[in-house]
């Protein structure tokens, strides 16, 4: 994962050797030579470790690193000092600041030290980096994450945003945010202030939705007394959102087509042409190709919606961040009932893992908020969990191997995963200390680094994990 790193001094020579050096390691750097340049790209660019000079020209590095500690923005710190300062960056670690490094410096002994720091803090710099987003931006709770997929479908939402009318086919499963994703491509785009219209196709007969839809003139049907502005007119310089599309008749779905390609649409009943320009979002959890396929959804129409195609992951597939993403919902949930939970318990996080969650991220986000209605301790406990939760982890359902479970995968392939699944389980309970994910594994610490390494997860250097 990309990790960015901010440089705060004001010495030209040393920020540039630094950020060359750096950028060979892999990391992306972000300089600022001043406390007020600082203060604004830890708001912009949410950086995953600091590197910081205490003598800067507006003021002394500690005064930025105690608000972050104010504002609770724990960011890894090292304090880059000259010999002569030592004592300054020893006062500096004492307020909690994480290390420090005397100038002039040998660059291998920096890297190292960096990834000892961003190591132990991989759970607490995602959670940070979630915060902080969230702050800035309320549609960012839909992308609490950090995987590649995620990023891609996070930049393609911004690029459809861009463009006034268009397209777009939300794919995936209950749950998994598809008109969070929606709302976030309109309220990222210049019609964020136009309206947001939104209807499930599921939820009317095909003749009422046709009438919401494109609306009507009296005298169109029997009880049609007045005209009616449909949803397609009122969306007019904004967003419809169709949700559940795959539910529309094959009649209907040809009138939508015919819309898609004109731009424009008659009232039922009507014999004027009105003209709109909207940007269209559609979404299915169905296999739409497969329903093609079938002769039940016109492939015409799905080529049309088609332009932009999203896909959006179940949390299953997002699993290895599972545990962060309850944290974040748990710390929303807090603030919004103003409650003072602060973890999920250990046995509740292994409930969680196990769990297989088939009803996605809303699923998750209900069972954290229910939890935090019913928890009267600092922690959520398992007791404070559904029963039906509970009960398919001790009943063992869930931990029941068929040969159905291999699908398309070798056997070799399918205990790797396993093999990995287990370990990042043992890792997350034990909050990334090997010690502990050893002896939950019933391991030796070596295998335990050497797994690590076979299935690329992230290691901690320090000898105390």
């Amino acid at each position: 994962m990309e990790k960015n790193i901010l440089i705060i001094d004001d010495e030209q020579n040393l920020t540039f050797f630094l950020k060359e050096g750096l950028k060979k390691e892999g990391y992306t750097v972000h300089l600022a030579d001043t406390l007020l340049k600082g203060r604004e790209k830890i708001k912009t660019i949410f950086p995953d470790l600091l590197l910081l000079d205490l003598n800067l020209p507006d003021g002394n590095g500690l005064e930025l690193y105690n608000q972050l500690k104010k504002d609770q923005e724990f960011i890894p710190t090292i304090v880059l000092t000259a010999h002569s300062s030592i004592q300054s960056a020893i006062d500096a670690m004492k307020l909690g600041v994480d290390d420090y490094i005397t100038k002039p410096f040998d660059m291998k002994e920096l890297t190292i030290l960096i990834e000892s720091l961003l190591n132990r803090y991989h759970i607490k710099n995602q959670l940070n980096y979630y915060r902080r987003k969230a702050q800035g931006n309320q549609d960012f709770e839909f992308f609490v994450s950090r995987l590649p997929v995620m990023h891609e479908i996070q930049k393609m939402a911004m690029k459809i945003a861009e463009v006034p009318v268009s397209t777009v086919l939300i794919e995936g499963a209950t749950g998994t945010g598809k008109e969070m994703l929606a709302r976030y491509i309109h309220n990222n785009s210049s019609q964020a202030d136009a309206p947001f219209i939104e209807i499930n196709c599921a939820s009317l007969p095909e003749n009422l939705l046709e009438s919401e839809l494109f609306g009507f003139e009296p005298g169109a049907f029997t009880d049609a007394k007045r005209r009616k502005i449909g949803l397609i007119e009122l969306a007019d310089g904004g967003t419809l959102f169709l949700d559940e599309i795959a539910e529309m008749s094959l009649a209907l779905q040809a009138k939508l087509l015919r819309f898609l390609e004109n731009h424009s649409f008659k009232r039922l009943g009507g014999i004027t042409d009105i003209k709109v320009e909207i940007r269209v979002i559609t979404a299915t959890n169905k296999d739409i190709e497969k329903l093609v396929q079938e002769k039940k959804f016109r492939e015409d129409l799905y080529f049309r919606l088609n332009v932009f195609r999203l896909k959006l992951p179940t949390l299953a597939e997002r699993k290895e961040e599972l545990l962060i993403l309850a944290q974040f919902f748990l710390e929303k949930l807090n603030a919004r009932m103003n409650r003072k939970i602060r973890y999920i318990s250990p046995s509740c996080k292994d409930i969680f893992i196990g769990y297989d969650w088939p009803g996605n991220l809303r699923e998750l986000h209900n069972v954290i908020e229910r939890s935090v209605i019913l928890s009267n301790a600092e922690s959520i406990e398992p007791e404070h969990l559904p029963r039906e939760i509970s009960a398919n982890i001790k009943d063992g359902s869930s931990n029941t191997l068929n040969i159905s479970d291999l699908k398309d995968k070798s056997l070799k392939d399918f205990l790797n995963d396993l093999e990995s699944r287990f370990l990042r389980q043992a890792m997350e309970l034990s909050d990334w200390n090997q010690v502990k994910a050893a002896k939950l594994l019933n391991e030796p610490r070596h295998i335990i680094r050497y797994l690590l390494k076979k299935h690329n997860m992230i290691m901690d250097n320090n000898e105390h994990l």
